[in-house]
């Protein structure tokens, strides 16, 4: 299995080193195949840790909020034959290769995500994860703080992320289902909850489930991505 992990960042400088470490230190079938940092216009610096890092560095200049574009133009220059998609801030487990190459051995499976998990000990943080655990067992809709990996011949089959500001992970999962199985490893994949304690682990929890039920009865949420990238482009800055 030839793996290209894919991170998209926009000012990562504090998360993104010990993230590629965890990366190289965290793979045991060797040196990953290929890093490639997809990167939103950095003004952090984090583009020249990304190249002193020695991964490859995709820079976009797309405006439009979400991350699919972003994605979707470094997958276009990832040559693995299976893609990992991983947040900035998420750290992979032990063996997080190995793991997905068992669960590719099954052929009907074209793809998954790993446990989701946040890192910190908050009591609300345990209700944030058992609420997003029981959401994607009942839909299979990941995530990208999940890290979610497909096998690329699959990938450009469907067309990539679909092109949408908010939930575009979620939707990717969606067509991907009707190319074959997903399969959840239940290995956590731990992500920084600076999100939840930077707005309020309840009201930003309140938020996604919003968010979740309006997509959920077919409502189109695009309405809410400028606030919400916004929102979380301000938190970063403020870091």
């Amino acid at each position: 299995m030839n793996l290209s992990i894919i991170i998209p960042t926009l000012n990562e400088v504090a998360y993104l080193p010990v993230t590629i470490e965890k990366i190289k230190r965290n793979a045991t079938l060797g040196e990953p195949y290929e890093i490639i940092v997809a990167d939103s216009s950095s003004t952090d610096g984090t583009c020249e840790i990304a190249l002193k890092l020695g991964v490859k560095l995709v820079r976009s200049n797309n405006a439009s909020p979400g991350r699919a574009y972003v994605l979707n133009e470094a997958a276009q220059s990832a040559t693995g034959d299976v893609f990992l998609f991983l947040d900035a801030d998420t750290l992979v487990p032990q063996g997080y290769d190995e793991s997905i190459e068992r669960a590719l051995t099954n052929p009907n499976v074209v793809g998954g995500a790993f446990e989701f998990s946040l890192d910190g000990q908050e009591f609300g943080l345990r209700i944030v994860e058992f609420i997003n655990r029981i959401r994607y067992r009942v839909r299979q809709r990941y995530y990208g703080d999940q890290g979610i990996f497909v096998r690329s011949h699959v990938f450009k089959k469907v067309g990539g992320y679909p092109e949408i500001g908010l939930l575009e992970a979620a939707h990717f999962c969606k067509k991907l289902k009707k190319e074959g199985d997903l399969k959840l490893i239940k290995e956590g994949i731990y992500t920084s909850p600076r999100r939840f304690l930077d707005g309020g682990i309840y009201k930003v929890l309140a938020g996604d489930i919003k968010i979740w039920f309006l997509d959920l009865i077919g409502v189109r949420v695009e309405k809410y991505a400028d606030a919400y990238w916004r929102d979380n482009k301000l938190r970063t800055k403020n870091r």
